[in-house]
């Protein structure tokens, strides 16, 4: 008989000192994360810069290590511990991923068969909406239409500086955001362009560039009707805050009618993916040539990445910019709340919702079919008080802002660390001098 094979057992395994694997660990953890623009209500999973590697990141550690003399982890042992003890990626998503589509894909047997239904549902929901997108598009189109249909969404997270050098992977970065509307009845697109230092990038920003965007439909085009598409984001466009900002719209301005109108989760592929994919082919070109320090730069970009057509507009907005959506919300007080049905309002369930000028309801509904049934709200325009005697009370909007908003003391750190190792030139200092 063979002897029992004892290779490995010996006992005095070569370990790595726990020093050096913490050292791994901190090195990791000093990196700047990425949160995903799209996924970020889907996982928990980070995301660094794809401009890095885990050869890269290596690389740097054992120049970092070298420095204050002290031993480094090897390539395999790093690697290891980056894979399998963080929720890390370098790569970040370029369009919503469906749920359900690949758990169907995924499930066998019984699994597959619970789902189908549900499956089939949504399959068939995916295919209305576009069937509904391309109709208003053609009717808007037509001849004298008193229809304009709109898409919008807000790019992902632009950072500055950004640039080939290592030293800016390590470091925190100013975000900076690019909210488009793409007007398909004029053939033009409109980016709203604002940095974390002026504003957020919620239901507050998101509303109020919207609403810039009715105001000037309004005085060139009066009494028409808006449809905008969107994807289904709760935090920045599918709340009662935005819906209260549609309702103020249509009662203050001369717009006739707002419909929204809400792509399918996980399908919400859409002309604003076109601008910002023409977007960030163009940054990624700029940076071939040199880091971009400043959000001026982005702007520049942006104005001049079409090549063909009509070239984006681009407005730059400041902190005294965004309207407060959620105080006006408590003024006017829209019910959100009960139908006409005396059944409760599921914000998350609505595929269309629509604010007629006059009207003292609006009108939901939960799925594009033909036969789904138009559900009525009472709409209550008056301030939000016990006592609803004064109904005609003039609403007071306020600015969300009075002052430019704070970044962090990371950021501010790693920011300050750039300018005076030169790796920010000193050109650019007075700009980040005004963000502290």
């Amino acid at each position: 008989m063979a002897p029992k094979d004892n290779r490995g057992k010996h006992g005095h395994h070569k370990k790595t000192d726990p020093e050096i694997l913490q050292s791994v660990k901190n090195h990791i953890n000093s990196i700047p994360r990425i949160e995903s623009h799209y996924l970020r209500a889907h996982t928990s999973r980070e995301f660094i810069d794809g401009g890095l590697t885990i050869a890269e990141m290596h690389r740097n550690y054992k120049t970092q290590r070298s420095s204050i003399q002290k031993e480094a982890a090897t390539y395999d042992v790093y690697a290891k511990i980056f894979n399998t003890e963080f929720n890390v990626s370098f790569f970040i998503p370029k369009k919503d991923q469906c749920d359900l589509c690949e758990s169907f894909k995924n499930a066998v047997g019984e699994d597959k068969d619970k789902l189908l239904p549900e499956y089939n549902l949504h399959q068939k929901e995916k295919q209305l909406s576009r069937s509904e997108k391309s109709k208003d598009i053609e009717i808007c189109n037509e001849p004298n239409s008193n229809n304009l249909v709109a898409i919008y969404d807000l790019q992902a997270v632009m950072p500055v500086p950004t640039g080939e050098s290592s030293a800016f992977f390590y470091r925190s970065k100013l975000n900076c955001l690019n909210f488009t509307v793409s007007d398909l009845k004029n053939k033009n697109t409109i980016c709203y362009f604002w940095h974390e230092g002026l504003g957020n990038r919620g239901a507050v920003e998101i509303g109020s560039c919207i609403f810039k965007f009715l105001e000037k439909v309004a005085l060139d085009t009066p009494h028409i009707d808006v449809v905008f598409y969107s994807d289904n984001c709760c935090g920045q466009q599918k709340n009662r805050y935005i819906f209260s900002m549609y309702a103020y719209a249509v009662r203050t301005l001369p717009i006739h009618s707002i419909t929204h109108k809400f792509l399918i989760r996980g399908h919400t592929q859409n002309k604003g993916d076109n601008a910002h994919s023409i977007i960030e082919k163009a940054i990624k070109s700029a940076k071939k040539s040199g880091p971009i320090y400043v959000p001026d730069q982005y702007v520049q970009l942006i104005r001049n990445a079409k090549k063909k057509g009509k070239p984006y507009v681009v407005h730059e907005l400041n902190f005294t910019d965004f309207i407060d959506w959620k105080d006006l919300a408590d003024q006017l007080a829209v019910n959100f709340y009960k139908n006409l049905n005396g059944d409760n309002v599921r914000l998350s369930d609505i595929r269309v919702i629509k604010f007629v000028k006059g009207s003292d309801v609006y009108s939901y509904k939960t799925s594009y079919e033909d036969t789904a049934e138009w559900i009525q709200c009472i709409i209550h325009t008056g301030p939000k008080r016990r006592n609803r005697k004064n109904q005609t009370a003039e609403i007071l909007v306020k600015k969300a802002y009075n002052a430019k908003l704070c970044i962090s003391e990371r950021k501010k750190e790693d920011l300050l660390h750039l300018i005076n190792s030169n790796i920010i030139p000193k050109y650019y200092e007075p700009f980040y001098n005004s963000l502290f």
